[in-house]
């Protein structure tokens, strides 16, 4: 039975001269509440940063929201990224959500400077954080305590992002069809009928040379 309430989404427009000459960041900006559920709980972001040779470099990093500011972990020593920015701070960092269709589709831009703490208090205010988002299934303290432990340790440094310049785009106003809300995992339904490659008995030999 259909939903009296329900409404269809709205068919999008496809205008080839204004798609040409928009522009999506200015004309098309995310709504405030849109906004504020991806920037806030993302899965992740790709962050950009300049190596020793001039190339950008973007990673996909795990990320929180602590004070409003947008913070990520890494390590010190043993990561090319941290040498980079500390020598070159200037960052940029993407958040998106993978709505499958185009009228769905909603990004952040954030462009500024990257600022590296290894305050302890700080650090575990953001490593709890980390913790409670991406390990939000443990319940028993002892299993919580453990997991960060294995965050939290002694080369960890943090990354803080001082924004400079912050855009947002909605796919869906740029097509006349917005839907409020942020969707995610759509991309799934994109895959999830394809056929997987079929493995030979050859592929599935273990090192040992047996066919399990």
């Amino acid at each position: 039975m259909t939903d009296p309430n329900d409404t269809a989404p709205p068919s999008p427009k496809f205008d080839p001269v204004r798609l040409e000459q928009l522009n999506v960041a200015k004309d098309y900006p995310m709504e405030p509440d849109d906004f504020e559920m991806l920037y806030k709980h993302n899965c992740y972001c790709e962050m950009a940063h300049i190596n020793n040779k001039g190339y950008p470099i973007v990673t996909p990093m795990f990320y929180v929201i602590v004070d409003g500011f947008l913070y990520m972990s890494s390590i010190q020593k043993y990561r090319h990224k941290m040498h980079h920015l500390q020598r070159n701070p200037k960052i940029s960092v993407s958040i998106h959500n993978d709505g499958s269709n185009v009228r769905r589709q909603k990004a952040i831009l954030i462009i500024g400077q990257a600022e590296t703490s290894t305050d302890d208090a700080l650090m575990r205010k953001v490593h709890w954080a980390i913790i409670d988002k991406y390990w939000w299934e443990l319940k028993d303290e002892a299993i919580r305590q453990s997991a960060f432990s294995a965050v939290h340790t002694p080369l960890r440094i943090l990354i803080k992002v001082i924004p400079e310049k912050t855009m947002s785009w909605d796919l869906g106003k740029m097509v006349e069809a917005y839907e409020p809300g942020v969707w995610y995992g759509e991309s799934y339904n994109m895959v999830k009928d394809l056929p997987w490659p079929t493995r030979s008995p050859k592929s599935r030999q273990d090192e040992r040379g047996e066919t399990r």
